[in-house]
């Protein structure tokens, strides 16, 4: 079941509803966690094993990070946690991979062998809860949270259900202690995650549901349409991304508030940055941050060097691209984001334009306008080799729309530019540090009425009637 489907509706009032009326705390988690594998176990009875298993791992691992003193001994603990969730993730996932790029290797060689391939099913949601729980074995490594000794505690911060399929990846520092006590969300913080449910729901039924098929049409045949129309589809798939993954943080992050439970933000108007690095820190923000941590500053981050921070950045985002999926255009949209805040590193150490940026005011707006342009033009080129089904179909669609081909059919898409438009206006009305959502639900009544009728009615007379699975499902 999905978050916009009346079945998670049924559940999750089911949830609220049993909740309220259990009076003994240890019942609750117990209910908790059974909801949780329950709603996981209608997309996969098997794959549910698979969580309960990585969990225990991670749950005895920190066990002994907890009581042994032996440093040596305790960074041994960690390998195996890490060993255990990527060799979990890397056989799910990348095993096909990895052995069609030997076949293709070994043929180019001049060897002639049998292609191998394995149906190996993707576990839903693996990469985010394998990430989600080392942040648990990490951080008791590095000592900054204590060991849990509730295995009922830990597999419930593993298997929340709001977050279990596409996070946002939440840290074992943030979500683990509020299992600790009981919790109730008051009025006003059920009414600000209803709130954010009904917008993240607007975002994925009316905007990337309705777009989708427009998307997918201009995607599968990118040599069938002129660039025009191949632009229309890059910009579309962008706000089909977006608002899907968006609205899936906004609506995980919600039914979390009604429960009293209280998320991380993931998104922050992303398409607002004046900068890449802005950009990746309003996009993804559980899994942006959640690389910088434990992956580039480890590395060295920016300690050793402009030349050793190049190289950092670029490795920490060619493993992000291929986190996303097992294809090289996956690692080379991690490449290409690699390069690109590289280059912006770069420039912010030369700073060739400070004074005219300090002094002179139409120059700022002018190169406001030149950095946001030059952002979401890396931004838009990178999602073509995301979306695109292979790397010389990705290559085909920005040769045509680069060249402004004319031979081909032209589109009007009726969907993707209303929303562009749409998602335009919003990142220019809107602060792009404000919570919207939360702010509403402070506003005096007549306000709030006009905004949730509005939701309502958009969801109603707009929203796709056959809501399709998110996209970061397949991650």
């Amino acid at each position: 079941m999905i978050f916009t489907s009346f079945e998670f509706v049924l559940f999750f009032a089911a949830v609220l509803l049993i909740r309220s009326y259990l009076r003994n705390f240890n019942v609750e988690k117990w209910f908790l966690l059974i909801a949780s594998y329950l709603f996981y176990m209608s997309w996969s009875v098997p794959c549910a094993f698979l969580i309960l298993l990585t969990s225990f791992v991670d749950y005895f691992v920190g066990v002994g990070l907890g009581r042994i003193k032996n440093q040596r001994k305790r960074k041994l603990l960690l390998i195996v946690s890490i060993v255990a969730n990527l060799g979990v993730l890397g056989f799910f996932k990348y095993t096909n991979f990895f052995l069609g790029n030997m076949n293709w290797g070994l043929t180019e060689l001049g060897f002639h062998v049998q292609p191998l391939y394995y149906d190996i099913l993707l576990p839903v949601g693996i990469s985010f809860f394998t990430f989600q729980s080392m942040t648990y074995t990490i951080e008791t490594y590095r000592r900054n949270i204590p060991a849990s000794h509730s295995p009922r505690d830990f597999l419930l911060f593993v298997a929340f259900f709001p977050q279990l399929l596409a996070g946002p990846i939440n840290r074992a520092a943030d979500l683990l202690p509020q299992f600790a006590s009981r919790v109730r969300a008051t009025a006003e913080e059920f009414e600000a995650g209803l709130a954010q449910f009904a917008l993240g729901a607007v975002k994925k039924l009316v905007i990337s549901d309705q777009i989708a098929p427009n998307v997918d049409m201009i995607f599968a045949n990118p040599g069938d349409y002129d660039g025009l129309t191949l632009l229309q589809g890059a910009m579309g798939y962008a706000l089909q991304i977006y608002c899907d993954f968006s609205g899936y943080s906004d609506m995980a992050i919600g039914c979390a508030r009604m429960m009293g439970f209280r998320f991380m933000e993931n998104f922050q108007m992303p398409y607002s940055a004046l900068s890449i690095t802005e950009f990746w820190q309003r996009w993804h923000i559980s899994l942006s941050s959640w690389f910088r941590d434990y992956l580039y500053i480890p590395l060295g981050g920016n300690r050793k060097g402009m030349e050793r921070t190049y190289i950092n950045l670029m490795l920490t985002m060619l493993l992000c691209g291929l986190w996303h999926g097992a294809s090289w255009n996956f690692v080379f949209w991690g490449g290409l984001h690699g390069v690109a805040l590289a280059t912006h590193k770069a420039w912010k150490c030369w700073t060739p334009f400070v004074v005219l940026l300090n002094n002179r005011p139409a120059f700022r707006i002018v190169w406001s306008v030149v950095s946001r342009f030059l952002t979401l033009s890396v931004v838009l080129v990178g999602w073509i080799f995301f979306r695109a089904q292979n790397w010389d179909i990705a290559w085909l669609y920005l040769n045509r729309m680069t060249t402004w081909t004319q031979d081909g059919t032209q589109v009007i898409s009726p969907y993707i530019l209303p929303a562009l438009v749409a998602v335009v206006v919003a990142h220019l009305l809107i602060h792009k540090d404000s919570n919207w959502a939360e702010e509403i639900s402070q506003r005096r009544v007549p306000i709030r009425i006009i905004y949730y009728t509005s939701l309502i009615l958009c969801i109603t007379s707009l929203g796709a009637s056959d809501s399709a699975p998110f996209i970061y499902f397949q991650f």
